[in-house]
């Protein structure tokens, strides 16, 4: 635990910045040291990111750019991953403090903030920079803009609520859920409402039609595709019903419950606690701002689940990600009676208590789980992987340069990531998710296709391609643990029908 006389709280701004500092370097070290091979999602991210397109078949291709970018500045596909992504949740924080401050004060705010330690979603699944992290600060920044704009009538506030809102689409598609809610915020709200009759709202609206417009021109060229694709996932077993959703969003924020307990901001130590101490120099927090945390917090929540329900589909767990942002202010906020300066202490306590023992136990969790227990996706041998297919590879076609890899996604990725000749992936083997590959590229570049051989999952468009040639294995070791039955991977090489240039 961290004692009291190592933290200055009577600066909760300083407090806040060490906390992101210590966010970004312990979770960015943690999969950093123990990962032999990047999470799926990373994986799939960086063979799209080297094509820049606007969109793939699942979801606007922000990670990928940004991905692709700290490659062009790295040249390595491992840490700047994990970095790309805590800077992600870094910003967040800072932008949830910001409107926290607005709203309530620096302390309440500084509270607020560390609360979201005890949200499952900004610990282990950050280390897999995805499209639900990417539209994470954009989520936060959206409410942030939307509130100065409003208070401060100022044009450039509007526009910047209106670039945030654009950029949430670019990094997945459910911003609409966020951006549904600000609007009904900006008609039930007695001052926002205001505002419409002036020139500000408008403003914001036309930097975000522009913003959008490409990536409105590419879904109708391409037939919705990502809609398509989520509809596809909601009818999936994998999907959660609307309670079991409901119970995991609930599992999810437990850890901000107990330190809120701790805290004596609920539970039967808020209820013996007088309410005649609050925090130094701040008044409570109004209703106003009470709702505007309500609806930001709840509003898109409840609007997937009606979605849901009236589709009759599932939900995926890691949706609920990008919707507990303004949670811990919330939560400040509706319990601010009971906010004393203590209350910060003990908040920064468990919050920074948990940032050191997460980090360390996801750590151990990676070692050790081959020696223990199933091994995960991250211990598998990357490199091994992508350096022997490649020379597969190369020895069945006199030496021709890896462009195309296919097969299964995962494997594929594995392979293709970190291989010399930076190929390209057929996804699923089916050239309409694939624009970047046409049949002329593909006769004339040929492709590798690999897949996990103890699965035998082939993807159905590929599936005579293998059967119609001879195809061949390769075994690999588990990192750490030789002893598991090794991993073998499934391949045929489709050789080139051009002769080299």
């Amino acid at each position: 635990m961290i004692r009291r006389s190592h933290l200055d709280l009577s600066d909760p701004t300083s407090l806040v910045r060490l906390f992101v500092a210590g966010q970004i370097v312990l979770w960015t070290l943690a999969p950093t040291l123990t990962h032999s091979a990047p999470p799926r999602d990373v994986v799939e991210s960086i063979m799209w990111g080297r094509e820049w397109v606007l969109a793939t078949y699942k979801h606007p291709a922000m990670p990928s750019w940004v991905l692709q970018a700290f490659w062009q500045l790295t040249g390595s596909v491992g840490w700047p991953a994990y970095f790309a992504s805590q800077l992600f949740i870094a910003a967040t924080f800072v932008l949830v403090f910001l409107l926290g401050r607005d709203l309530m004060g620096p302390a309440r705010a500084a509270a607020g903030t560390l609360l979201l330690t005890g949200v499952a979603y900004y610990a282990w699944p950050t280390v897999e920079f995805n499209h639900n992290v990417a539209e994470t600060p954009l989520w936060a920044g959206l409410p942030f803009a939307l509130w100065r704009a409003v208070e401060r009538r100022s044009i450039l506030w509007w526009v910047l609520a209106g670039a945030f809102a654009a950029g949430g689409l670019y990094a997945k598609l459910s911003t609409g859920l966020l951006l549904a809610t600000a609007a009904a915020w900006l008609v039930l709200d007695a001052d926002a409402r205001r505002t419409l009759a002036t020139a500000g709202p408008y403003v914001g609206l036309a930097v975000f039609l522009v913003l959008a417009i490409p990536l409105d021109h590419w879904l109708l060229v391409h037939d919705f595709l990502p809609f398509k694709h989520a509809a596809h996932r909601m009818a999936q077993p994998g999907g959660r019903s609307v309670p079991a959703f409901l119970a995991n969003v609930a599992l999810n924020l437990v850890g901000m419950l107990v330190i809120l307990t701790y805290a004596g901001l609920i539970g039967k130590r808020a209820k013996a606690r007088s309410a005649d101490q609050p925090a130094a120099g701040e008044a409570p927090v109004g209703r106003r701002e009470r709702h505007f945390l309500a609806i930001f917090t709840a509003g898109p929540l409840l609007l997937a689940l009606l979605g849901a329900t009236i589709a009759q589909s599932g939900l995926k767990t890691a949706w609920g990600s990008s919707m507990f942002n303004l949670a811990g202010l919330w939560a400040i906020a509706a319990a601010s009676h009971r906010f004393r300066q203590e209350t910060l202490w003990r908040i920064g306590t468990a919050a920074f208590t948990l940032l050191i023992v997460l980090p360390i136990g996801y750590a151990l969790v990676v070692l050790f789980a081959p020696r223990y227990s199933s091994p995960l996706r991250v211990n598998w041998p990357q490199a091994e992987i992508s350096r022997r297919m490649t020379a597969i590879w190369q020895a069945q076609t006199n030496g021709r340069p890896l462009r195309i890899v296919s097969g299964d996604t995962w494997v594929a990725g594995l392979v293709g990531i970190t291989a010399k000749d930076r190929p390209s992936i057929l996804n699923l083997g089916d050239l309409s998710l694939t624009p970047w590959i046409d049949p002329a590229r593909l006769d004339a570049e040929g492709m590798l296709i690999v897949w996990d051989a103890r699965t035998g999952r082939i993807p159905a468009a590929l599936q005579q391609i293998v059967a119609s040639g001879t195809t061949g294995e390769a075994e690999f070791s588990w990192p750490r643990n030789e002893r598991r039955p090794n991993i073998v991977i499934a391949y045929r090489v489709v050789p080139p029908k051009a002769p080299p240039r």
